[in-house]
């Protein structure tokens, strides 16, 4: 193992149109904690997000890290150094109320426990908790740029497992950026029957093709409500997946569900928009909503065995690789929301010395 530096390159958010490469000590770590060398992060859209990530900033970007152990602490026995791993940002304290009752995301410890400094930096400290219960080794035919995939994936994977979808179920995924496509992927495995997936986008529609759907649907071009109803013999769909943070877009989610449909609502809003809806429908029709926030060790590991497996199509889902210096950049192309669906940022491939 080569020998660590004391300093590294770290990018460091400030807002959306300022993102820095600067250098920042290589952190120390304690007993039970890992440092690992970061081999590849992926850029997750919730990082964009300015009403969140501003009031924190400036901060180190990046949760989304798959690297290689360089130095263990005291007492570690799981790993050893050169062990390739995943590594989840957050995890629950195993122990609460919530954990007891298998809400891990909502432990008061599991937002405390974060990779430090951050992980779109050459080295991230690993605290106790996270090595101990939600780090991963990637065996070798697991590339680092798909171990990155794991966390989003796992996160729609919670929303798919409490949505219910029985044998022929007609199901529509809204939006056809990552989650959706994710979502997409997931449901394909599922017992559904119809699988219908919309977007403005017609390149993410084409994604979508190749990722599960049976039918896809513009609405910039046509009704969706109506296309529905052709497509599944006037009816709507049983299951409605929404992967846009648009309030917009959460009503025609709600105008796509058929009476006792289930609609999962799979990306944040801003914490001061409102949203009006009509109960006297939803109580009549028996419309259900569920909502999930980011994901556990469980969902981690079963992702990371169906990738082993070969059951989930990743390496497709990533269609852009920049270096630490071309963030900005990877941060334009997110955006624009054009032909692209996950940059993945590489240390390898950065250019500034």
């Amino acid at each position: 193992m080569n020998s660590i530096p004391k300093t590294m390159k770290a990018v460091i958010y400030y807002s959306n149109s300022d993102v820095r490469l600067e250098e920042r000590p290589v952190p120390e770590i304690g007993p039970g904690e890992l440092l690992v060398k970061m081999e590849a992060c992926g850029l997750c859209g919730s990082e964009l997000t300015e009403y969140y990530m501003i009031p924190r900033s400036p901060r180190v970007m990046g949760h989304e890290p798959a690297g290689v152990v360089v130095k263990i602490g005291k007492g570690v026995s799981k790993f050893k150094e050169g062990d390739r791993v995943y590594v989840h940002h957050h995890v629950g304290c195993m122990s609460c109320h919530q954990c007891h009752r298998g809400n891990f995301t909502l432990c008061e410890n599991f937002t405390k426990s974060r990779l430090y400094p951050g992980a779109m930096c050459e080295y991230f400290r690993v605290p106790e908790e996270n090595a101990r219960f939600d780090t991963l080794i990637l065996p070798e035919n697991v590339s680092f740029e798909v171990g990155t995939m794991i966390e989003p994936i796992a996160c729609t994977f919670r929303g798919v497992k409490i949505t219910p979808i029985r044998h022929g179920d007609t199901v529509v995924v809204i939006g056809m950026g990552l989650i959706g496509i994710c979502y997409l992927e997931l449901i394909r495995h599922s017992t559904a029957g119809k699988i219908i997936v919309m977007d403005l986008n017609e390149w993410r529609l084409q994604q979508g093709l190749k990722h599960g759907a049976t039918h896809i649907i513009n609405p910039g071009k046509e009704d969706p409500v109506e296309k529905v109803k052709n497509i599944n013999d006037g009816r709507l769909a049983d299951a409605v997946f929404v992967a846009v943070p648009s309030i917009k877009v959460w009503d025609q989610g709600l105008a796509l569900c058929e009476k006792g449909a289930t609609i999962h609502l799979g990306t944040p809003l801003n914490p001061n928009i409102q949203w009006s809806v009509n109960p006297n429908k939803l109580w009549f029709s028996e419309i259900k909503m569920n909502f999930t926030y980011s994901t556990t060790h469980i969902e981690t590991q079963a992702i990371l065995d169906m990738i082993i497996a070969g059951r989930l199509d990743v390496e497709s889902m990533i269609t852009h690789r920049y270096g630490l210096d071309q963030v900005p950049e990877a941060i334009k192309l997110y955006k624009a929301a054009g032909e692209s669906l996950k940059p993945v940022i590489l240390p390898s491939l950065t250019k500034v010395k």
